[in-house]
């Protein structure tokens, strides 16, 4: 019986391995450092243009840090679409489709705001006093990268030369060409239609005036969407404590277009950033989102230069604040480290299922019990049924 409930496992395994490998390679990607830039140099001038081919459409990714705000713009056309960069020295003028694209989607951090939270609510609100920082100002630095068919990843370094602040971000953004979890926690899903971006805020000083000082992150979100329209926030529970323990809720942000059909672009994560680099439970800390608010696309941003020819009715432009922390956790100077990772997509957000292992101890968790329960009960049958008295024939003599 035991070997039996052994066998069954192996082959639920083997099943579940196979549908992974089947399910695996979602797109075919390919990349391109500052393509059509003979001016720049890829330390200090960083655009990355990655291509997500498919079997009905390409997703076509830009990541820019030219323009100082760290930048992602999705755009999704057909098979056979290609890009066109055309540059001035070492800033992008002009994007053009060889086809007109289906949708686009896009979202750029341009500001850090550093606010005084004086009522320790661990949120940024109209009441807050606060100092804007313009991330146009930050100068960025390629540190590490990776480029293989199996997956593009930078890592940037912006530094803060301001007189009354110093400090570090640290920008990572990640595509694969599967479905997968990120190695880092919050363990966030990666598929091939969205691009993990993680945001590190080390070191930054504070203003001598702000007693209980915070930072926030302005995020900008822009969709070929109707301009009256708005993006949609949602929090959904999830029960897979397996990849991000003690967070049981994920916020998603669609937009119109995502939230109608599934057709649009969406930002995803839990409400969970780190306060120190080994990223942990006891390192948590809260994510809030404010409200979103209609706004204007940047002047001299690379989202000007991308949309530049969009007929402004039908182009959503909104932003929110993202801050962190919570009441008691000694503001942000108590780490000096704030890090917060989302993902940027097009489609329907992905939805967390259970690991080969999950699976797998289900599986003999369940059917463990079940043989012990059948074994026992054809051992009882079958002992009783020896232990059972020989029947007694009466002959009739006469």
């Amino acid at each position: 019986m035991f070997p039996s409930v052994i066998k069954t496992c192996i082959q639920t395994l083997f099943i579940v391995f196979l549908s992974q490998i089947v399910n695996g390679q979602d797109r075919k990607i390919s990349y391109s450092f500052n393509p059509g830039c003979n001016a720049c140099t890829e330390e200090n001038n960083t655009l990355v243009y990655t291509k997500a081919e498919g079997s009905h459409d390409t997703i076509h990714q830009i990541w820019d840090f030219t323009a100082g705000a760290p930048t992602v713009i999705l755009t999704v056309a057909g098979v056979n679409s290609t890009l066109n960069i055309t540059w001035d020295g070492t800033v992008p003028r002009k994007f053009v489709f060889s086809e007109t694209p289906k949708y686009s989607f896009a979202i750029a951090v341009d500001k850090l705001y550093e606010y005084d939270d004086l009522t320790d609510m661990g949120f940024i609100d109209e009441r807050s006093p606060r100092r804007a920082v313009p991330l146009r100002r930050v100068a960025w630095r390629l540190t590490h990268d990776v480029r293989t068919d199996d997956e593009v990843m930078i890592l940037m370094r912006g530094q803060l030369h301001e007189k009354t602040r110093t400090g570090t971000i640290d920008v990572k953004l990640d595509l694969l060409p599967f479905k997968d979890y990120a190695v880092e926690l919050p363990h966030l899903i990666h598929t091939a239609n969205s691009t993990l971006m993680d945001v590190s805020l080390v070191n930054l000083t504070k203003s001598p005036d702000f007693n209980a000082s915070r930072f926030a992150l302005r995020v900008i979100l822009a969709s070929v969407d109707a301009s009256n329209d708005t993006m949609h926030y949602a929090v959904r529970k999830s029960l897979d404590d397996e990849h991000t323990p003690g967070v049981f809720e994920i916020i998603e942000i669609k937009s119109p277009a995502s939230f109608a059909d599934g057709d649009g672009g969406f930002l995803q994560f839990r409400p969970v950033a780190y306060t120190t680099p080994q990223r942990g439970v006891t390192t948590s800390t809260i994510v809030r989102v404010s409200p979103f608010n209609r706004t204007r696309i940047p002047e001299g941003s690379t989202l000007e230069t991308f949309y530049w020819r969009a007929d402004n009715s039908k182009l959503l432009v909104q932003d929110m604040l993202v801050s962190f922390g919570e009441t008691g956790d000694g503001y942000y100077e108590k780490h000096n480290f704030t890090a917060w990772s989302f993902t940027v997509g097009y489609g329907a957000p992905p939805i967390e299922g259970f690991s080969v292992f999950v699976i797998a101890i289900i599986c003999c968790g369940l059917g463990a019990p079940v043989a012990l329960a059948a074994s026992g009960a054809a051992y009882a049958l079958l002992r009783r049924r020896r232990a059972a008295p020989p029947r007694t024939r009466f002959v009739d003599d006469e």
